[in-house]
């Protein structure tokens, strides 16, 4: 009687199929319906599933409808039993619900049309309204922050159910981990079901995780396994789409400069370098020989903050005509180098240093850094919050070493940025590279001067290789005889922290040779010992054996100096130890030592020869077997590469030893400034340091950068215009990412880009022309590097530093501070 009271209630009728049913019983059951009554289906239904009689008994003829419950397949209403029948029943509209919204989800929300949720690999047209990805439109969308919310929107129930299942809870409140935040497992999961229902709905994660996943260099396997989840697309989709995504930046390149050369103006330079890597065949045969591959890679930087027509090429040449290079002496060369500022710079430095290395100091960087960023100590300081564009271009096979690789090079390049090399028109072209690549561009300009084919070109060399070569120079005057006994010896020095000595003192690795110097210049006799009277007078040295002790004692006597007293002292200490006044007066010691000096150096103790570890040599009778040698023994001689020791001339009474050190002091210290200017983008006070490197580099070896830095001197100051200068100097340094203290030098920021280029022919072969490198790789490579970034900040990762962490060097410290 209940069923059928209910049925007839609840019954639903055609619309010519009379209602047996009055209008006040139709009034009734609406108003239940429509929860207008007391009594409503929600307190109904819960009464109906939970009463014992709705599930079937163990040990009943229904027992079977036990496993019925929230049933998948089969008849709807194959339970007799209410509970089994309402939760199939309920698991089947829900399916049904969840369904429809993913396969809405496959189509782009009309809500949000700047969203594309289908992105389209490539086109071969025959779809009019197929959307091809772009990197602005890839790297835009992806955004969890974003997809997330917008997923809730779109797929309530979807959403409702997934984080029922993958949230934690506790006490009935939905919390987040750290390690495993659901919200990203959810949009994983929902972005897999809507590529499994239509595989080009891929805009949200599947694409720009199959181009990460190519970024990162992951194993083609891995690929396979991402695409099978449906978490990615497949290699070759990913291939074409950053095919599809170089054609359309090409093109972008190209309009954009060329609307600049309409306009009159030049808003790019060519960044240029060689890069190569040994491709080693372990099954030799014929076509397969082990080789070098040899190609040239360039980026197209766009220039800021330049004034019109700053980089127009008549006003360059009209000054370049009046030959006013010949004016340069080298008291001009000299009194243009800005000597006041080293005083006020230097001893900042120092006083870094120290800060750095004593934690009671620490309080003080913050302040130190300010006044590297304002005036007296900065020069020169590029605007903050600029952001440096770049692309990288299609490489190319030439051999930019040899002046006809070079000039097939350039012209690769002024192609693909849409300039034509034979007539480049009112238009100048700034082209950098490392000293070799610029001398090639130089040599170039005069060869083809006169035929007009490589015209409206100027060229700078680049700051990084310029340090490094002046890094080679250090090491080459410093390390000394591997064996070297002489404390003022980089090699002495190396030997005694347990450091690793540059097998080519000349030509020395880089970051390794950076490291050791700076640790044996943090250490040096002269600095830690100067550091004694930090907080007296400058004529009293406190006697300490350890800095840190030192210091420690000072900040439990609230002692510690402030910033105007470290400095004082550090100005004290520079001018004692590191400057071109002391290392002459360190070959004198009555100079040194004249007490009408207010920086006089303190003596020493006496100097003790250490005892020989050899044993004494036997006396001549104890030889055995010398009576039966008919000829004098002879010494061994000496071979000819065994290093020569220096001989003090009679009356010499001076400290060569201070002098070594005060002038490894003097020019490393201009090397820290250097070093320490670049990431602050202050261009003044880097090419303060480079115009004395000029004179550095003509007392040693390094000619050719003698003449490098002289060409470019006397270009910014003879033949380029004030508005040409400041557009040179005001970009010679980039930030790619746009942060305080994110300044490099452009030939770093290329080398970067070769490092990835380099690895990849030696994992994929072929040569830097075939079309993989050059359509697929190498125009992509900058949005390689962002792509990373990227996707770890999406998923609210910590940011990994690119940078290998090297170890701790206190114990080497440590053991220099006690040998000195």
């Amino acid at each position: 009687m209940l069923g059928n009271f209910s049925s007839h209630c609840s019954i639903i009728l055609t619309r010519d199929e009379p209602d047996p049913r009055g209008k006040k019983h139709n009034r009734s059951v609406a108003q239940f319906l429509r929860g207008r009554t007391k009594i409503k289906m929600s307190h109904v239904f819960p009464l109906i599933y939970r009463h014992k009689a709705s599930y079937p008994a163990r040990k009943s003829v229904d027992a079977h409808e036990q496993k019925q419950m929230f049933a998948t397949t089969g008849p709807v209403d194959q339970s007799n039993h209410a509970r089994p029948y309402l939760s199939t029943w309920a698991t089947r509209l829900v399916a049904s619900e969840g369904r429809k919204q993913v396969g809405r989800a496959t189509r782009d929300d009309p809500d949000d049309p700047d969203r594309r949720v289908q992105l389209r690999a490539q086109t071969n047209g025959r779809r009019a309204n197929a959307h091809v990805v772009t990197w602005t439109e890839l790297l835009s969308n992806f955004n969890l922050k974003w997809i997330a919310p917008k997923y809730c929107i779109r797929l309530p129930l979807v959403w409702f159910c997934t984080e029922s299942w993958a949230a934690p809870m506790s006490k009935g409140v939905v919390f987040v981990r750290k390690r495993r935040p659901h919200p990203i497992i959810q949009v994983g999961a929902i972005a897999s079901f809507i590529v499994s229902r239509n595989r080009y709905a891929n805009g949200d994660l599947a694409l720009i995780l199959g181009i990460w996943q190519f970024a990162v260099k992951a194993h083609i396997d891995l690929k396979r396994v991402y695409l099978r989840f449906g978490y990615s697309v497949s290699d070759t989709t990913s291939r074409n789409a950053l095919n599809t995504m170089s054609t359309a930046g090409f093109v972008e390149l190209k309009e954009t400069v060329q609307e600049a050369t309409q306009s009159g103006e030049t808003k790019h330079a060519l960044l240029l370098d060689n890069c190569q890597e040994f491709c080693e065949v372990y099954e030799q045969g014929i076509g397969r020989q082990s080789e070098l591959k040899v190609g040239t890679a360039g980026t197209h930087i766009t220039l800021d903050d330049c004034a019109p027509g700053a980089i127009a090429p008549k006003p360059y040449y009209e000054r370049v005509a009046k030959q006013d290079r010949t004016k340069l002496k080298t008291d001009i060369l000299h009194d243009d180098i800005d000597w006041p500022h080293l005083p006020v710079v230097i001893p900042l430095n120092w006083a870094r240093t120290l800060a750095e290395y004593i934690p009671e100091l620490h309080h003080l960087l913050p302040e130190i850094n300010t006044m590297f960023r304002t005036a007296p100590v900065a020069k020169r300081r590029m605007r903050e919050d600029r952001k440096t564009i770049s692309r990288s271009l299609s490489t190319n096979s030439e051999r930019s070493t040899e002046l006809q690789g070079m000039f097939r090079a350039v012209g690769d390049f002024d192609g693909q940025m849409g300039i034509n090399s034979e007539d480049p028109g009112d238009l100048l072209s700034w082209i950098r590279g490392d000293g070799a690549s610029y001398a090639n561009v130089l040599n170039l300009t005069d060869v083809c001067m006169p035929t007009g084919t490589f015209k409206n070109k100027i060229a700078t060399p680049e700051i990084w290789h310029t340090g490094a070569t002046d890094l080679n120079s250090t090491s080459a005057n410093h390390y000394g005889p591997a064996t070297s006994s002489d404390p003022s010896s980089l090699s002495k020095c190396s030997n005694i922290a347990g450091l690793k000595r540059p097998s080519n003192t000349s030509s020395c690795d880089y970051y390794p040779t950076v490291r050791n110097l700076t640790l044996i210049w943090k250490a040096d006799r002269s600095f830690s010992g100067g550091f004694w009277g930090l907080t007296r007078t400058f004529n009293i040295h406190f006697e300490t054996d350890d800095l840190h002790d030192y210091f420690t004692g000072l900040a439990a006597k609230a002692e510690l100096p402030d910033l105007s007293s470290l400095l004082g002292d550090a100005m004290l200490l520079v001018d004692r130890y590191a400057t071109q006044g002391a290392i002459k007066t360190s070959l004198s010691a009555e100079e040194s030592l004249n007490p009408n000096r207010v920086n006089k150096i303190p003596e020493g103790s006496p100097w003790v020869a250490p005892k020989s570890s050899n044993p004494a040599p036997a006396e001549d009778d104890d030889l055995p077997g010398l009576d039966d040698i008919d000829s004098p023994v002879v010494p061994p001689k000496a071979p000819d590469d065994a290093p020569k020791f220096h001989e003090e001339k009679d009356g010499f009474t001076g400290d060569r030893v201070l002098r070594n050190s005060q002038i490894f002091l003097q020019d490393f210290g201009w090397w820290i400034e250097f070093a320490r200017a670049v990431p602050e983008g202050d261009i003044g006070r880097v090419w303060n340091i480079m115009k004395i490197w000029i004179f550095k580099f003509a007392g040693s070896s390094d000619s050719n950068y003698v003449r490098h830095l002289l060409e470019v001197y006397c270009m910014l100051r003879y033949e380029a215009s004030t508005d040409l200068r400041n557009a040179i100097l005001d970009n010679w340094l980039l930030n790619i990412k746009g942060e305080l203290g994110k300044w490099i030098p452009a030939d770093l920021h290329q080398e970067h880009y070769n490092k990835w280029l380099e690895d990849m022919v030696r994992k994929h072969g072929g040569e830097f022309d075939d079309k993989f490198y050059r359509q697929t790789i190498s125009p992509n490579i900058h949005y390689f590097l962002q792509i990373k970034e990227e996707v770890e900040t999406a998923f609210d990762l910590e940011r990994r530093s690119q940078t290998h962490t090297s170890a701790n060097l206190d114990a080497e410290l440590h053991l220099l501070l006690s040998a000195f």
